[in-house]
């Protein structure tokens, strides 16, 4: 098993002030897409859990941390055939979620399945961070990590985050190779679905969803990317 020094491997995006690795206990990792399948993940995603894989095993398994899987698919994605997970059998999906695939390779990678959760409903990262925290994956109210590309971070900091969570929280960024960046698209529509949402989280949740689902409808005639 590899172990690191404290943080000597990652770089952080600040959040909370006065947060640091040091405080954290949890790790969120919302979705980045699906592969060609339906059933995998995309490159991005991978690079993802490789990430939060690392730091588990240097911070947070220690603490007792959860590892919070989150995401469906984008409306823009309609690969795979139907599917259910064994924890919800009666549940329906097209294709595997990222949550689950998230699982699957954290699993693989050696973490252990009771600290992994998993949030399989959300469609972008608006409800990733909505129904992570409202319905109670994390656990408890301890920091949480956001693992994510930095461009994507510069977004969930400034833009979600700080509406979302109700925990202290920090950002870790995944490593490229090929800097990745954020459409105007993507961030416009972050905070046209942030705008006066109602304060009941449930009521929030399916507000954002109609306001997203729209908004890559619009996106797909307009040739956007559809990463929400």
């Amino acid at each position: 098993m590899v172990r690191f020094r404290l943080g000597e491997q990652f770089e952080v995006v600040a959040g909370t002030a006065g947060l640091d690795l040091g405080g954290v206990v949890h790790a969120l990792v919302p979705g980045r897409g699906r592969d060609t399948s339906g059933f995998g993940l995309s490159a991005s995603g991978l690079d993802r859990v490789v990430t939060a894989h690392q730091l588990f095993e240097s911070i947070l398994r220690v603490r007792g941390g959860r590892i919070v899987c989150s995401g469906y698919r984008s409306p823009a994605d309609t690969k795979g055939d139907t599917w259910s997970p064994a924890d919800a059998p009666t549940e329906v999906f097209v294709g595997m979620p990222e949550a689950d695939a998230m699982r699957f390779e954290l699993l693989r990678l050696g973490v252990p399945w009771q600290a992994i959760e998993v949030e399989r409903h959300s469609i972008d990262t608006i409800t990733n961070f909505l129904r992570s925290e409202f319905e109670g994956h994390f656990g408890d109210g301890r920091p949480v990590a956001i693992v994510a590309q930095a461009a994507h971070l510069r977004r969930m900091m400034s833009v979600i985050a700080p509406r979302t969570l109700r925990r202290p929280y920090l950002g870790v960024v995944v490593p490229e190779d090929d800097l990745t960046d954020e459409s105007v698209m993507a961030t416009l529509t972050s905070r046209v679905a942030m705008t006066g949402l109602p304060p009941d989280p449930g009521q929030a949740i399916r507000t954002v969803e109609k306001r997203i689902t729209r908004a890559w409808r619009l996106a797909k005639a307009l040739g956007f990317g559809d990463n929400y």
